[in-house]
């Protein structure tokens, strides 16, 4: 009897420490989203505005057995050129929608899919949107033609690990003083 109880605890301790090693831990998600207006005076004299959309997501899988976390961050920047009038409306829709009760952490990109079309972003000469631009620079005093081009750059993966910091507590034993 004692060699079956024996036997049945140290299976049920093995199992236990099989599935201690096969845990999956929680990964928590944060998306952050900026928006930047860069105007941007073209070759040919006329003004448009580069409309920059970068997002940045970050996934963290905390390791509470080893102290050790994961973070693995995407990024994506998507540019658009946009008139001046569509720029003013898009900075308003933004505004209203981030004062909206319920707000997403991606409202810029959401604002943008549901006010942005064809006849705000800026146009070439021969009336097409532009997919690319040639804009005017000064650079240290001295006059430069520097390109754009519109459309989603993705970042690859970045993979790191840490392991999680702790604070160490000393105790110092003091000796009684007394003052008798």
């Amino acid at each position: 009897m004692n060699k079956t109880s024996l036997g049945i605890i140290s299976a049920l301790t093995l199992l236990f420490c099989v599935q201690a090693e096969a845990q999956t831990f929680r990964t928590f998600q944060t998306t952050t989203q900026e928006i930047t207006y860069t105007e941007r005076t073209l070759t040919d004299g006329t003004t448009v505005v580069e409309t920059v959309i970068n997002t940045v997501v970050v996934d963290l899988t905390p390791n509470p057995v080893t102290a050790v976390s994961a973070v693995e961050t995407d990024e994506k920047n998507e540019t658009l050129f946009l008139t001046q009038a569509a720029v003013t409306a898009l900075k308003a829709a933004i505004a209203t929608a981030e004062e909206a009760d319920e707000v997403s952490a991606t409202v810029i990109a959401e604002t943008i899919a549901e006010e942005v079309d064809d006849t705000d972003k800026a146009k070439d000469s021969s009336g097409a949107v532009a997919e690319s631009i040639s804009y005017v620079e000064i650079v240290d005093g001295s006059i430069t033609f520097s390109s754009s081009d519109s459309g989603t750059v993705e970042e690859a993966t970045v993979e790191t690990t840490a392991r999680a910091e702790f604070d160490t507590i000393v105790e110092v034993a003091k000796p009684i003083v007394s003052s008798n």
